[in-house]
């Protein structure tokens, strides 16, 4: 029986959470505290996207591999779970485990999956997305950290070119670096220009919150895992 229903319902589910994410993340960032609350709503978003995939693995097992595998004689899989890894000879391999011969019996279906794979993307959010949820299944919902950066921008009052650069990446000593006529003069304790003469210093101060452990900047990852998954059913389920 096809899980097609459920793998859009499971992802109807995920918008709904990210919404839910996105109305108290703001908040949350403010507060400078994530509550358990938009922990668990992050937590439930990325178990129901890794159900979608292992749904949508099932679908492919059922549909193209278990019937070879019944002419053949082979013996059925009794666990199938949607293959990621970080390099193309593991994917392979995980593969192999659980959507056996997949490339042969139907190239089409393979090309779809191997294409949101990171070997073949550059992206790693499918491997992010599959280990986060196996860490959350065994231990405690992981925490996210707030991080916070600061950038600045350096010109000319109302005119000329700018400097533009994360707080504290630079180090010069006073009048090594100009713009125009004015010296850049560093805070030290800041790694921030000093506004002098007509110089206009802006700062920016970036906030997120961070799974811990990583540099997954949340809302973003979550976002795109989303969007990929949904765009994953649709071209899957076209052609099974």
């Amino acid at each position: 029986m096809m899980r097609r229903t459920q793998v859009f319902e499971l992802i109807d589910h995920a918008e709904g959470d990210l919404e839910n994410i996105e109305k108290y993340y703001g908040e949350s960032l403010k507060n400078k505290n994530i509550p358990i609350s938009l922990q668990i709503d992050i937590k439930n978003m990325m178990e129901n996207l890794r159900s979608a995939l292992d749904y949508m693995a099932h679908d492919i097992y059922e549909k193209i591999i278990e019937p070879h595998r019944k002419s053949t004689g082979k013996k059925q899989l009794d666990k199938i779970y949607f293959p990621y890894s970080k390099d193309g000879n593991s994917f392979k391999s995980m593969l192999g485990n659980n959507l056996p011969k997949l490339e042969t019996l139907n190239n089409n279906v393979y090309s779809i999956i191997e294409a949101i794979q990171p070997h073949k993307t550059g992206d790693m959010w499918l491997y992010h997305l599959c280990t986060l949820v196996n860490q959350n299944k065994h231990n405690s919902i992981t925490p996210q950290t707030r991080t916070e950066t600061k950038t600045f921008e350096a010109r000319i009052r109302g005119k000329g070119p700018a400097i533009s650069a994360p707080a504290g990446s630079i180090e010069a000593p006073p009048g090594a670096i100009m713009i125009g006529n004015n010296p850049l003069i560093f805070d030290p304790s800041t790694g921030i220009p000093i506004p002098t003469g007509n110089l206009d210093v802006k700062v920016t101060a970036w906030v997120s919150f961070l799974f811990s452990g990583t540099q997954l900047n949340v809302l973003p990852f979550l976002n795109k895992s989303l969007s990929e998954i949904k765009k994953l059913s649709t071209q899957l389920y076209k052609v099974i």
